[in-house]
């Protein structure tokens, strides 16, 4: 899954930053509040789950969006 979520980032928001499970959403990655919203809506659709928008300041690393969509 990782390898996937690595994917979706690319192609959409960092194509030429290398992502990695440690990658933080804001700092690394410098999205901001509607790209990481654009995130979430993509993640939401490519696996099928609702993404609660209490949790989503919670998702800070890719490794935390790994974890909450496993435990979905």
């Amino acid at each position: 899954m990782l390898i996937e979520v690595i994917n979706i980032i690319n192609e959409n928001f960092a194509p030429t930053i290398e992502v990695t499970g440690d990658t933080a959403i804001k700092t690394d990655l410098g999205l901001d509040s509607f790209e990481i919203i654009r995130l979430i809506s993509i993640l939401e659709d490519e696996y099928k789950i609702n993404i609660n928008d209490r949790d989503v300041v919670s998702l800070t690393t890719v490794d935390d969006i790994c974890n909450y969509i496993a435990n979905k």
